[in-house]
Parts: structure tokens; sequence; C-alpha cells
């Protein structure tokens, strides 16, 4: 997984950077979180996944959400990991 900080939110638009500053521009929606990320929070996320939804729009939501694939390997690369308040919550990306 790679690491990306959150650089600058505007609405769902998430402006992201990774240790190389690389900038990544991905519209994303998150459901079922108690408290929605802000700039410096950090997400880990699958380079194959990055690679497909860079410049995009993604949704996540809970592992265990009736929408987007059954997760049955804990490295899927629909998986991220969304890191807040030094805690770090694993989401599912959604489809539909």
């Amino acid at each position: 997984m790679i690491k990306l900080i959150i650089e600058n939110i505007d609405g769902y638009n998430y402006i992201l950077k990774d240790s190389n500053n690389k900038s990544y521009n991905i519209n994303i929606e998150f459901y079922d979180v108690d408290v929605l990320p802000k700039v410096g929070d950090i997400i880990y996320i699958n380079n194959k996944l990055l690679n497909k939804i860079n410049n995009n729009v993604v949704s996540f939501g809970k592992l265990d959400g009736i929408y987007g694939r059954t997760i049955t390997d804990e490295n899927d690369e629909d998986v991220i990991g969304l890191s807040i308040q030094d805690k770090i919550i694993y989401l599912k990306r959604y489809y539909g």
C-alpha cells in the first residue's frame, strides 16, 4: 500500500501527495465513517487501485457494507486504510 497525505480538501475533491511529492486529484465520497478525514490525515491505498482511480470519482465504505465486492483477502486492491486521529479504519471500494 502507498501512503498518501491529504494536502487539500474541496468538497469531495481530495488532493493527495505521496512520499515523492507526486500529487493525485481524486473525488472521494466516504460512507459509514463517523469522522471524515481532514488535511494532514493519511490514506493507505493499493497501487493498482490508485492507478485506476486517479482523476476519477470513487466511493468507500465499511468492509461489511452491501455495496462493492465481498472482501476475502486483506491485500485486496479495493481495500484502503484511512488514518484519522491515530486510528486506522479499513474501508472497501463501493460500486453502484
